[in-house]
């Protein structure tokens, strides 16, 4: 169950292990001292930059 969740895209916890590891924190820490407010605001930020890099993919592909 926990692979699937960490897998899935409509989960957070894929994202929380991904954004914890790229800041150097547990998951348990980086849930004490975020905001639920930052963490969405993190979540846009690497949707974005995940959306660039295929748009910048694409261009140099095509």
């Amino acid at each position: 169950m926990i692979r699937e969740q960490l897998e899935s895209d409509e989960s957070d916890l894929g994202f929380e292990y991904f954004l914890a590891e790229k800041l150097r924190m547990t998951v348990a820490r980086m849930r004490r001292e975020m905001s639920e407010q930052e963490f969405a605001t993190w979540a846009i930020w690497y949707g974005i930059k995940a959306q660039r890099r295929e748009l910048a993919m694409g261009q140099a592909g095509g």
